[in-house]
């Protein structure tokens, strides 16, 4: 195995690794982005390509490229391990014969079945008439793996038993039902759309009906993989692991409804495109979006039930602080239709989508009704206005909403203030936690980076600093885990880096003494007053008035200490 892990960390470097799924902005020879695991505004998540790691110091996660690849995708050591090696190019072939997961197995499967109805949709000329009257190309049937589920009641179950896959696994990975008449394939008489994870493994799987003479319980137009120990529709995207690159490098991801607006778009040429399935959209989904994006272009029909449709979409991406921009189809049609009729259509719709809030003030020109345009204003665009954070951009729509309706600014900031503040979520509330219990322990930690970090400097005076507060302070360098000092050094390559090695460790040597300083003063101060209630009630003893004088005393040393401190700054 740990031959397997060298030749994969040989090959990759964690920063490719990380942006093929967070977008990365370069922080001197570090890169840094905002965290994908925690909400936040301000990017404390760092990969160092030297030390091959990466780190947040919101909320204090951190590793080498396998272990992000395990908390992204949220699998263990050796889902991640194949997950690399396949990026990598490296064999796993002994490894893979020890150890055959449960995981693996059933990823190996999906991929069996897909094999499956890919020759099922071979052999079956109507359903690929079906597809290519929709609008889509052979060579986008191909691409995008879809096939068709025979009306046979056991076809894949049969097919699956004699690649050596056992019953409980199939039922495992959803591919079966199991009743009182016995088992039976799930999908039956359907067109068949894999889902892909992040990776472009298949998870799951979306079946459309097609043909007659179908069971009660497969009547719905769609039905879906059920939860899975691989499928959890609330975590996937449907063509995330197309679409990620293009969302990246272009800074926008556009949300469609289904699989045929998710494909259509992507044979438009507009690849940046993703879809939920079988569920609705998720704060996970938003995150995944986040990680790569700001911006996000909703496409839905133009009529009121289109509207009202994605209205909680809409509601989640801005409570998440996501840009929301809307892309306007003509006549009510959806992205399938419209791309089938006409491409340059759909391309044009997503190249002037407009914000939302545009958008819903265009909504107000066809109101003539000034009672109903100040109702869809109150309540439509301004409990949507009061989830934003920023002042700036929530002034300009204020102004936006004065300007239409031809009255005075200040009547619509009166109104902003009667919304309760209740439906602003934890990205408005949630302020970047340190994990250390104080200030004090914040900046002995920095300090403990900075001095390991450098310690071997040959600088003779920073040597000679470094030496005076360790013995002052009686700073134990071993007290730390090795995984804690790795995190102190890399969190002081990242703040001290480019910078005067000596100036820096001077004012942070400076820091820590004040701090130390206002500890003790806090200290003396609880100590003092709890004498100096004892001698109003009752008066004190000898030997406790000598030492409320001597607390005294180092109380107000210590405050003097503190203001030369200051002085220092």
């Amino acid at each position: 195995m740990s031959s397997s892990v060298e030749q994969i960390k040989s090959r990759l470097n964690i920063v490719d690794v990380i942006q093929g799924y967070v977008k990365l902005e370069r922080a001197g020879v570090n890169f840094k982005a905002r965290c994908p695991f925690h909400n936040e505004k301000t990017p404390s998540f760092f990969v160092s390509p030297i030390r091959q790691t990466w780190h947040c110091f919101g909320c204090n996660r951190g590793g080498d490229m396998f272990s992000f690849v395990m908390e992204i995708e949220g699998v263990e050591f050796i889902e991640a391990l194949k997950i690399l090696a396949d990026r990598a190019g490296v064999s796993l072939e002994p490894f893979d014969k020890k150890y055959k997961d449960e995981r693996s197995r059933i990823l190996k499967l999906m991929e069996e079945a897909k094999n499956f109805y890919i020759e099922g949709l071979k052999k079956n000329l109507e359903a690929k008439n079906y597809l290519l009257e929709r609008g889509l190309k052979e060579e986008t049937i191909k691409d995008f793996g879809i096939g068709f589920a025979p009306p046979e009641w056991r076809g894949l179950l049969n097919y699956l038993r004699n690649k050596n896959y056992s019953d409980k696994e199939i039922e495992k990975a959803g591919m079966l039902v199991r009743s009182d008449k016995g088992i039976y394939d799930r999908f039956r008489g359907r067109i068949m759309f894999p889902i892909f994870d992040g990776s472009g493994r298949v998870v799951g799987f979306s079946g459309r009906i097609f043909g007659g003479g179908k069971k009660e319980e497969e009547t719905a137009k769609y039905i879906n993989t059920p939860q899975t120990i691989i499928y959890d529709k609330s975590k996937i995207l449907y063509g995330f692991d197309r679409a990620k690159d293009e969302i990246r490098r272009t800074n926008k991801c556009i949300l469609v409804e289904g699989q045929m607006d998710l494909i259509m778009s992507h044979q438009a040429g507009v690849k940046n495109a993703v879809a939920v399935s079988g569920t609705a959209l998720t704060d996970y989904h938003l995150n995944i979006i986040k990680r790569l994006s700001d911006n996000i272009i909703m496409a839905f029909d133009k009529d009121e039930a289109g509207l009202a449709a994605a209205k909680r979409a809409i509601d989640m991406a801005l409570l998440n602080d996501l840009e929301v921009k809307i892309a306007v189809i003509p006549f009510g049609k959806d992205p399938a239709d419209t791309i089938k009729n006409n491409p340059d259509v759909w391309i044009t719709a997503v190249n002037n989508s407009k914000n939302i809030f545009d958008f819903y003030l265009d909504l107000l020109e066809k109101i003539e009704s000034p009672q109903k345009k100040i109702k869809e204003i109150q309540e439509t665009i301004l409990p949507r206005l009061a989830v934003l954070t920023s002042e700036i951009k929530r002034a300009y729509w204020i102004k936006e909403i004065a300007d239409r309706l031809k009255i005075k600014e200040e009547a619509v900031w009166e109104e902003m203030k009667k919304i309760k503040k209740e439906e602003r979520t934890g990205v408005l509330k949630e302020e970047r936690k340190n994990n250390f219990d104080n200030r004090l322990q914040m900046i002995e930690n920095r300090l403990i980076g900075f001095i390991l970090w450098k310690r071997e400097d040959n600088d003779d005076e920073l040597k000679s600093l470094v030496n005076d507060l360790v013995k002052e302070f009686s700073i134990d360098l071993e007290r730390w885990s090795p995984d804690l000092k790795d995190k102190f050094v890399f969190e002081a390559e990242i703040l001290y880096g480019g910078g005067n090695y000596k100036e820096e460790f001077k004012n942070l040597a400076l820091e820590y003494r004040k701090e130390k300083a206002r500890q003790e003063l806090a200290f003396l101060g609880e100590k003092i007053k709890e004498l100096e209630l004892k001698m109003g009630s009752g008066g004190l003893a000898s030997d406790e008035a000598i030492l409320l004088k001597d607390y005294l005393d180092k109380f107000n040393k210590l405050t003097k200490n503190i203001l030369n401190y200051e002085k220092k700054r």
